[in-house]
């Protein structure tokens, strides 16, 4: 296996200590629980460690870091984190490699010991993004963590930890922002979080209060580019929790609590290619939609926690529900969908030119949005996602860190319901068909399904909608038990035990579905996800790990796809129907680390070599002439890489932190069916996401005026992504030609501020060199010239003051 010199270094350290004499080992050596004070304890073992002796790759921040960084978004968290990359907009996590916006999710989501990440029943069924305020710290957990986590943390999982009650202490934090974007506007944010007690050492609360508002940078425009509306992207995010814990006796914590959380996107962060220039900070939208995205949830708590004779026992109870609107631009998808049919809708052969019947009426989607000699038209889609998850998961676990045996042993219960809703609202729709092709869209769809008469808009409105209701649920019981055979020498053994049931129903109907259909289906499975884990503790500042797990998500049921639609899509994969469901998948990882503290702790490695097997993958099948998709088992892959994360602090004042991350994620068998035109991705084609990413800060400490001060500038980078199957003309039902790779990127955010009577007051900017890379560039149809792209927010400066107490 590739080994890069940076990580062989860090590795080659530790392995060099095993060669110390004897005597200089049992000097070394320090109890499991000697810890340096600053460090960050993380839980990701569902039990108390400090970051440096938890034996599995994991990045941590806690509030205060993560403040002094900048982060907002788990995609600035990305930004600092190897092995991590969140796709904006759909907040599509992968880590390592593994991801896959069809089915169950890759990576496990969490609140704390809640559970909250989403099944994709359909279009944008895109996870809730917490908001990063008042938190305890985020975990970043690389790897598949199925035997503590369950089904859906195949790459890995991302835990959001707030902070509980105090029973002994108040405690504070508050925090204001005000900013300005290049080509943009304002945005600002407040909030404020209060704790301690109520009955000293028995009743404590926790509360918070915050809003943030991002201004909008991208302008509404007409086909000619002129302005209608400007900055319409913003984002509104409302957050407000409450807890209080009971201590009734010694050793009895019952904490409920409850958090919600609100966004609304007032559009999304795409402009039309033709009309705008990156380069001058020129961003413009033609689309007549204003996508607003509301979306909220509630997480009510029940925390029970109990510890007696050497054991914790600890009860979490919970209840998540979430309503999220959202949408792509329906319009245009729609006009890419009506300019590739034939005059006549009872042609046999549209692509036949000598037909003239079969003609084509003219490109209604040119290059600067909608041709303005097609009359006015919207047709705005609507997807409406909910989830209701209720979750009950009880664990024992040892306390006593220093016993030859520790373990966690637990009970897992989730039973959720997930409605997924597509609608294509389309009133204007018999208008426009009226002046393409001479009849009413209802007429045209009647004719080319061979009805006896109109198919109509469902409702009366859309000419399109599929939902689908999903009702999963899962039992499992789950034990990660770690033999201390020497004070240094661990060896772990885990593994989970579970049932899945799942069923769901499902309709659609409107004239482009060419009327109504339904279906229902069920899937049930017994996954076992053992882990295993060997860890040598050289001595107090040293660790060496190997680890083997097992990943694995659930599978599910398709929805039903009219043949009428689709039958040369069905024609070119070779295949009647879409498969009624597909199965679950599974990773296979294996990964060697090491953690270490060098040069009298002035310098920390953190650094972790991988090999993921993943077989079976759920991947979408888009079929390109009608525009719809399906979920299938098809092809392999592995991701091989490594992660380090290193800080330093090699003179008085200066601390350097910096990351690099490598993953090389590919398919290792084609994917496709039996025909030579059904081949979706070939071996060697990549997963998706930059293969190389780092990241460097450095941050300088002194006294100014009397008071604490700081200078901290930060850079990362991400380089060009790899050949997707989408870009491969060799994956002749995956490629299309006008998609380009995304570009490598370089970012970079610097921060001046000081200490003021227990106030942090900074002054930033972000994205200093206002910086514009293509993200991803986008288009409905093969066939569309017109182009919508992303980017990074443009250059913002600001001001940002904290208080802790």
């Amino acid at each position: 296996m590739f080994l890069p010199r940076h990580l062989a270094h860090s590795l080659l350290a530790s392995a060099a200590l095993f060669a110390l004499p004897a005597q200089a080992q049992q000097v070394a050596a320090a109890a499991p629980n000697t810890t340096d004070q600053s460090e960050i304890v993380v839980t990701a073992t569902r039990q108390e460690q400090v970051l440096s002796r938890v034996p599995i790759s994991v990045s941590a921040f806690n509030q205060k870091t993560l403040d002094s960084k900048g982060v907002k978004t788990l995609a600035d968290v990305a930004r600092f984190t190897p092995g991590i990359q969140v796709t904006s907009g759909s907040n599509q996590i992968a880590i390592r490699g593994i991801s896959s916006n069809a089915g169950a999710g890759t990576t496990g989501i969490y609140i704390d010991d809640t559970p909250i990440q989403i099944r994709n029943l359909g279009f944008n069924s895109d996870d809730s993004q917490p908001a990063i305020f008042d938190l305890e710290r985020v975990e970043v957990l690389r790897g598949p963590q199925g035997t503590l986590f369950g089904a859906g943390s195949e790459g890995g999982t991302v835990r959001y930890i707030t902070p509980q009650p105090g029973l002994d202490k108040y405690t504070a934090y508050a925090r204001t922002e005000l900013s300005t974007t290049q080509h943009g506007g304002v945005s600002y944010e407040g909030g404020i979080a209060f704790g301690g007690p109520i009955v000293q050492d028995k009743l404590g609360f926790r509360v918070s209060a915050w809003h943030r508002r991002d201004s909008g940078w991208i302008d509404k425009t007409d086909y000619y580019g002129n302005v209608l509306k400007k900055n319409t992207n913003s984002d509104d995010v409302t957050v407000l929790r409450g807890a209080l814990t009971w201590q009734p006796t010694d050793g009895l914590k019952i904490t409920p609590s409850i958090h919600y959380q609100r966004r609304l996107s007032r559009d999304d962060d795409y402009y039309v290619e033709g009309l705008s220039n990156p380069g001058k900070g020129v961003f413009k939208d033609s689309s007549p939609e204003y996508r607003r995205n509301p979306d909220r949830f509630v997480l009510p708590v029940l925390k029970v926690d109990y510890a007696f004779g050497g054991v914790q026992f600890i009860s979490n109870t919970s209840y998540f529900k979430r309503r999220n609107i959202s949408g792509y631009d329906g319009t245009v998808y729609n006009l890419s969908y009506y300019q590739t049919l034939p005059i006549d809708p009872t042609c046999v052969d549209p692509d036949d030119p000598a037909l003239p019947r079969c003609t084509r009426p003219a490109q209604q989607l040119l290059p600067n949005g909608i041709n303005p000699d097609v009359a006015y038209y919207l047709a705005p889609s609507k997807v409406t996602n909910t989830q209701r998850i209720f979750t009950q998961e009880a664990r024992l676990q040892s306390t006593n860190p220093n016993a030859p045996i520790t373990w966690v042993a637990g009970l897992f219960y989730q039973k959720q319901r997930q409605m997924s809703r597509e609608e294509l609202v389309d009133p204007l729709g018999n208008k426009l068909f009226e002046q393409l092709f001479g009849q009413s869209l209802e007429d045209y769809f009647g004719a080319a399904a061979e009805n006896d008469g109109p198919i109509p808009l469902y409702n009366g409105i859309d000419s399109y909608i599929n939902q689908s209701v999903a009702h999963e649920k899962q039992i499992a019981i789950f034990a990660d038990i770690t033999w201390h055979i020497t004070e240094r020498l661990s060896v772990t053994a885990g593994g989970r035990y579970a049932k899945v049931d799942y069923k769901f129903s499902n309709f659609a109907d409107g004239p482009q579905n060419y009327g109504y259909t339904s279906a229902s289906g069920k899937t049930s499975e017994k996954p076992f996800t053992p882990k295993a884990n060997i860890s040598f503790q050289i001595d107090r500042d040293n660790l060496l790990y190997f680890t083997y797990s097992k990943g694995f998500r659930p599978g599910g049921a398709n929805a039903p796809i009219p043949y009428d639609a689709c039958s040369d899509d069905f024609d070119n994969l070779g295949i009647t129907a879409a498969p009624s469901s597909f199965k679950s998948d599974t990773v296979n990882s294996f990964e060697l680390g090491s953690k270490n503290k060098l040069f009298d702790r002035k310098l920390s490695l953190e650094a972790s070599v991988f090999n993921i097997n993943w077989s079976g993958i759920q991947q979408f099948v888009t079929l390109n002439q009608c525009a719809i998709r399906y979920i299938d088992n098809l092809g392999k892959a592995r991701a091989r890489g490594f992660d380090l994360q290193v800080t330093a602090r090699p003179f008085p004042g200066i601390t350097l932190d910096a990351s690099l991350g490598y993953t090389d994620a590919r398919f290792t068998k084609t994917a496709a069916y039996q025909t030579d035109t059904s081949i979706l991705a070939i071996k060697g084609d990549s997963l998706g996401g930059a293969p190389w990413t780092a990241a460097l800060g450095i941050q300088y400490d002194f006294k100014a005026f009397g008071n604490d001060a700081y200078v901290r500038g930060d850079y990362q980078f991400a380089s060009k992504e790899g050949r997707i199957k989408e870009r491969d003309p060799a994956a002749l039902a995956s490629y299309d030609p006008g998609l380009v790779a995304s570009a490598a990127t370089h970012f970079i955010s610097l921060r001046w501020g000081a200490t003021v009577g227990g106030a942090d007051v900074s002054l930033f900017v972000d994205n200093l060199l206002d910086n514009a890379p293509l993200i991803d560039r986008t288009h409905s149809g093969i066939d569309t010239v017109l182009f919508t792209d992303s980017t990074w927010r443009p250059r913002t400066f600001g001001i940002t003051a904290s208080y802790r107490m």
